[in-house]
C-alpha cells in the first residue's frame, strides 16, 4: 500500500462491503511485507488465529493483524446506544508502540510483560513468537510503591 492511496476497498471487497475479508491476514500481508508482518505467519498470536478460525478456540480468542493494528473500540452513537467501531487511525496506537499498551496488549497481557515485549525490538520484528529480552525496571518500582504501606 506504500506510495498509493489506501481506501476502503484496499482492504474490504468492492460491491459487498464485508468485514471478514479485511480481517483475513492474507488480505493484510497483501500489502505489508516488511520483518515484523512476515513473521506473523508462525508466531503465537497466528497459532491463536488458526485455532479461532478451525473451531478450536473460543470466539475472539485468536489474534489476527487487526485485532492489534485495527483495535475495535465502543462508542456511543446519537440515540445512546453503543456501537463497536473499527479504529482505522494508526497514529492512534501504532507510532510509538508504547501506544498500543492500554488499547491493545493490556487487553490480554499484564502491564509488565506488555512494556518488556514492545521495549524488545528483536521481539517486536519476530512478531512476538518468544519471551521479551528486555526489563523495563520503573515497572518494578511502580509495583514495589503500590505494595508499600503509606
Amino acid at each position: 500500500a506504500h506510495g498509493r492511496d489506501v481506501v476502503c476497498t484496499t482492504c474490504h471487497a468492492a460491491h459487498r462491503f464485508e468485514t471478514a475479508a479485511a480481517t483475513q491476514v492474507e488480505t493484510c500481508l497483501g500489502c505489508h511485507a516488511d520483518e515484523h508482518s512476515k513473521a506473523y505467519v508462525g508466531s503465537p498470536h497466528h497459532k491463536l488465529w488458526l485455532a479461532e478460525q478451525a473451531g478450536a478456540a473460543q470466539k475472539g480468542a485468536g489474534v489476527s493483524c487487526a485485532t492489534c493494528h485495527l483495535p475495535r473500540l465502543t462508542v456511543e452513537d446519537d440515540s445512546g446506544m453503543d456501537r463497536m467501531i473499527v479504529n482505522h487511525n494508526q497514529n492512534a496506537n501504532l507510532r510509538p508502540n508504547e501506544k498500543m499498551v492500554r488499547s491493545v496488549c493490556a487487553s490480554c497481557h499484564g502491564l509488565p510483560f506488555t512494556l518488556d515485549a514492545l521495549a524488545d525490538p528483536d521481539l517486536v520484528r519476530r512478531n512476538f513468537a518468544g519471551r521479551p529480552a528486555r526489563h523495563i525496571p520503573s515497572i518494578d518500582w511502580a509495583l514495589e510503591d503500590q505494595r508499600a504501606p503509606h
